[in-house]
């Protein structure tokens, strides 16, 4: 039984457990996420490739953007998790790092480089392993895929309490 001020730490609330995202995931909503997030990599993986003259076949993009979509779906999860969410796997229990969200607006907003730098490093290797690029573009595409598919959404979206 609750009363007023009296706190449980065995009480299970929706943010304890993956918070806005498993109301996304059950409506249906996290689908539709992944599905356009999957065509904004590859959008900018194209769009960086032919700015660059870089000739990558359809095929090998759309291959080379199923792995980073799912890659950026992990990295973007950790991110909220640490930053705003609660980690809790297993015995393994993470505080939020910034508790209340909103609390400190300018740090929290500057947290975006932690997965964009990720990403960009991640988008780096893979795409100079499997497009066969060389440093220099690949580089090129990692700072694309790290600056323009960086979770922006989600620091929007806890600054605003949306």
């Amino acid at each position: 039984m609750k009363t007023k001020g009296y706190y449980s730490p065995k009480s299970t609330t929706l943010y304890d457990t993956g918070g806005w995202f498993l109301v996304f995931m059950f409506s249906g909503l996290a689908f539709v996420g992944v599905i356009f997030d999957y065509f904004w990599n590859f959008l900018v993986c194209s769009l960086t490739l032919r700015w660059k003259h870089i000739d990558i076949p359809r095929n090998k993009r759309f291959i080379y953007c199923i792995i980073i979509t799912a890659l950026g779906f992990l990295i973007d999860w950790l991110y909220y998790e640490l930053a705003w969410g609660t980690v809790d796997i297993g015995h393994l229990r993470m505080s939020a790092a910034f508790v209340p969200a909103g609390s400190q607006p300018i740090l929290e907003t500057s947290t975006i480089l932690i997965p964009a730098v990720i990403i960009g490093l991640i988008n780096f290797s893979i795409s100079k392993w499997y497009f066969h690029l060389t440093p220099k573009q690949a580089l090129l595409l990692g700072t694309a895929m790290g600056i323009f598919t960086a979770p922006w959404l989600i620091v929007a979206f806890v600054l605003l309490n949306w």
